[in-house]
């Protein structure tokens, strides 16, 4: 018997190279069954109403001469309309790119879902959010390249406070058995938090071309499993196609990190995420198809667990460097009101200024 040819994932872009229209965006907010509030129309109406009630009050002010008294809350009136209108400009250009994502998505004949919340997935990206949305995130369930891909955002509900972390974009991709806990950080461009991340853990700066790009963060006594993982050509194949991206092993999942301009809405973008799922599925599943963990014990091993305690998850959570300079910003603006409240005075006396 022949071994069988498994024909290469055909996709149809077609629909990312066509501007959406309104018809399509009343189509799309119907299929994904949007509330009132949140839909096009609703908010435009609001939008031009907000808009008509300001120039009725700039007219009301200057009939009544109070513009010439207060003449600031003109520039207010103004203000808060062509703030309306750039936030209903953002707000169009945001869901016409998720049109185009979701028309792709069905084209092919794959999920979309245009907000997604408490997916927990394993990645270390999203279980240190408090509370995380995804964006635009299209599922592929065929065999050939099974992935998810979307945005991720931080975000706060009610009294709870949003995690301080920048929006990034992802791609999922499932493995064939658990591995170790393995993080390959991008020296040059972070995209997820890692200060913190992997304390006590190992971090291993590669060898030639790659050493300048990443480094691997692995659970302490897990180097040589993560070396059979990410061998050199594969390293390769990884700063061909993800030179800007990081990259996260954990459990069963493989996770893509890529920056938060992603344009997935774009054909390019879109066909070389496709590239970059498709290539990364079967080099991945290849390294860690027959991955076992010799130290995860006999009673591990028989009930079915293929990595042990140390190796199934890195220490601490990552801290965001954004996080880190707005807490150093808040304390050095303190210190320095502090300061010139106790010296203030005395300074300015010697400066000649009291």
């Amino acid at each position: 018997m022949g071994v069988a040819v498994v024909e290469p994932l055909s996709v149809d872009l077609e629909p990312l190279r066509r501007s959406a229209g309104f018809r399509d965006i009343l189509t799309y907010e119907r299929i994904c069954r949007m509330p009132p509030h949140r839909r096009f129309v609703v908010i435009l109406i609001a939008v031009l109403l907000f808009a008509a009630a300001m120039l009725v009050g700039l007219w009301f002010l200057g009939r009544t001469d109070i513009l010439a008294v207060a003449p600031i809350l003109g520039v207010f009136v103004v203000g808060y309309t062509v703030l309306a209108a750039v936030g209903f400009v953002w707000y169009s250009v945001g869901l016409s790119r998720r049109v185009k994502i979701a028309a792709f998505a069905w084209q092919n004949g794959w999920a979309y879902a245009d907000s997604l919340e408490h997916t927990r997935r394993p990645g270390a990206a999203f279980t240190r959010v408090l509370r995380g949305q995804e964006r635009a995130v299209v599922a592929c369930d065929d065999e050939r390249m099974p992935f998810e891909l979307g945005m991720h955002h931080s975000v706060s509900r009610g009294q709870e406070r949003a995690t301080v972390q920048r929006p990034f974009a992802f791609i999922e991709l499932p493995l064939p058995s658990s591995v170790p806990h393995i993080v390959l950080a991008n020296k040059r461009r972070s995209i997820i938090p890692t200060l913190g991340l992997g304390r006590g853990a190992a971090r291993m700066d590669l060898e030639g071309e790659f050493a300048s790009t990443f480094r691997l963060i692995v659970p302490e006594g897990y180097q040589q499993d993560a070396l059979y993982i990410f061998t050199p050509d594969l390293m390769a194949r990884v700063l061909d196609l993800g030179a800007g991206s990081e990259i996260e092993l954990v459990s069963d999942r493989l996770y893509v990190y890529l920056p938060a301009n992603t344009r997935f809405d774009r054909a390019e973008t879109m066909a070389a995420a496709i590239t970059l799922a498709e290539d990364f599925h079967r080099r991945f599943a290849a390294r860690t198809a027959l991955y076992r963990d010799d130290d995860a014990g006999d009673i591990a091993a028989r009930a079915g667990v293929s990595v042990g305690l140390r190796g199934q998850r890195l220490g601490g959570r990552g801290i965001s460097v954004l996080a880190v300079a707005g807490t150093a910003g808040v304390l050095l603006l303190s210190a320095g009101v502090t300061a010139f409240s106790l010296f203030g005075g005395g300074i300015l006396r010697t400066l000649g200024f009291g």
